[in-house]
């Protein structure tokens, strides 16, 4: 039997040609379960909310806020990516929106901004956090890749080509020093979790960083004073990992 029969019986075939088979891998399900399962502990008001949702990949993030009687705008950078929202969320409104572009985005304003997994695909995330911080008029909700460096710095890497990685193929690992001072510079206040979400990628200790290809952190920017036990307006060293209520 043919090797390429066998893996169509099989269904391993249809899977390795499927261009969003990385968005749904085991691995990328579980860190956004472990992502929004953090994100509901933080005690954020996200109800009932005008949600713009930035690279948004195919969706998967998005029934998170529609749960929450919220209304969404989903975006990717990428058209085929953008087809396939519109088709798995046929009532939920999705457009193209490229942050790499030097232009506005012009959807209105919203409350909550969600840009999960995203900054690190861009060669000019300044820029990109300033158009959001435009037409944001509550908080912005940031998760990326970063640099565990404890300067204010941004790094460019190369990025490869894949549906989920940067449209320009430039990325960066900015430390966290340099989105939070973004983020208060742009929105007034920006935050840190107390917690990390229960991932390998999530380190707790900044000290003594794991040695791995990944780093991420969570950031909240917002333009009014937020008072939560659960967030820090510094830079952590050291963070407890969140496991669940």
């Amino acid at each position: 039997m043919a090797q390429h029969t066998l893996l169509q019986r099989l269904g391993l075939g249809r899977r390795a040609e499927d261009p969003f088979a990385v968005f749904l891998a085991p691995a990328a399900r579980a860190i956004n379960q472990a992502r929004q399962s953090h994100l509901a502990s933080l005690g954020l008001d996200l109800a009932n909310k005008r949600v713009l949702e930035v690279g948004a990949g195919i969706g998967l993030h998005t029934p998170f806020f529609l749960e929450r009687g919220c209304d969404v705008t989903v975006t990717d950078g990428r058209p085929e990516n953008v087809a396939e929202i519109a088709r798995r969320l046929p009532g939920v409104t999705s457009a193209l929106v490229d942050l790499e572009l030097d232009r506005p985005i012009e959807l209105g304003r919203f409350d909550i901004i969600y840009c999960y997994g995203l900054l690190y695909h861009l060669s000019n995330p300044e820029r990109a956090l300033g158009r959001l911080a435009d037409i944001c008029d509550g908080q912005l909700l940031l998760e990326t890749a970063v640099s565990p460096g404890r300067h204010d710095e941004l790094l460019l890497v190369r990025d490869p080509d894949a549906f989920n990685q940067a449209v320009s193929g430039i990325g960066c690992r900015p430390t966290r020093l340099w989105v939070l001072n973004r983020l208060k510079s742009l929105l007034g206040w920006g935050y840190i979790p107390r917690t990390q979400p229960d991932h390998v990628d999530f380190p707790a200790d900044w000290v003594h960083t794991p040695i791995q290809t990944m780093h991420r952190s969570i950031f909240v920017g917002s333009r009014t004073l937020l008072v939560l036990p659960t967030l820090l307006d510094s830079v952590p060293m050291a963070q407890e990992t969140y496991r669940g209520a």
